[in-house]
């Protein structure tokens, strides 16, 4: 078997937020950064550490979707929403239950969302870009049959 068979794929994936599962089409900015100072040791000048910065800035996750009619849940998620109970992503396999890869955050809040360009000589869907600001992912990847 090709170890091409057991790549991850990207089309099926959940989402979580403050427990509830919504539907996105696209998440985007699945990262997590860290900063370091470099601190030169004293009397020596050939030597530096690098030692990690308290957090100056919150990572931001996108989340895009079509907007639907009579659509309730994901309306809710105005600026400054708190998604106290955290946010959960879940990449699943095409057969199975069990997450390939799973991330979340403890914490976020909605930091901006916006709309499409609404043009009346255009047919396509009207797509609404959520960004939600965390204080950090973690990542578990599922090692089972590996």
């Amino acid at each position: 078997m090709s170890i091409h068979n057991d790549l991850a794929k990207r089309t099926n994936f959940k989402v979580l937020l403050n427990g509830t599962p919504l539907g996105f089409s696209r998440v985007s900015n699945i990262s997590a950064t860290m900063e370091f100072e470099a601190v030169a040791e004293g009397g020596v000048n050939d030597r530096i550490h690098y030692l990690p910065k308290p957090r100056q800035t919150m990572d931001k996750l996108i989340l895009e979707y079509g907007i639907a009619s009579g659509e309730l849940l994901r309306t809710t998620l105005g600026a400054g929403s708190e998604l106290s109970l955290g946010i959960v992503i879940m990449v699943m396999p095409e057969k199975g239950m069990v997450p390939t890869a799973t991330y979340e955050a403890d914490w976020g809040v909605v930091t901006k969302w916006e709309i499409d360009t609404l043009d009346a000589e255009s047919s396509g869907l009207v797509i609404k870009r959520v960004e939600i600001s965390h204080t950090g992912l973690s990542e578990t990847i599922n090692k089972i049959g590996l």
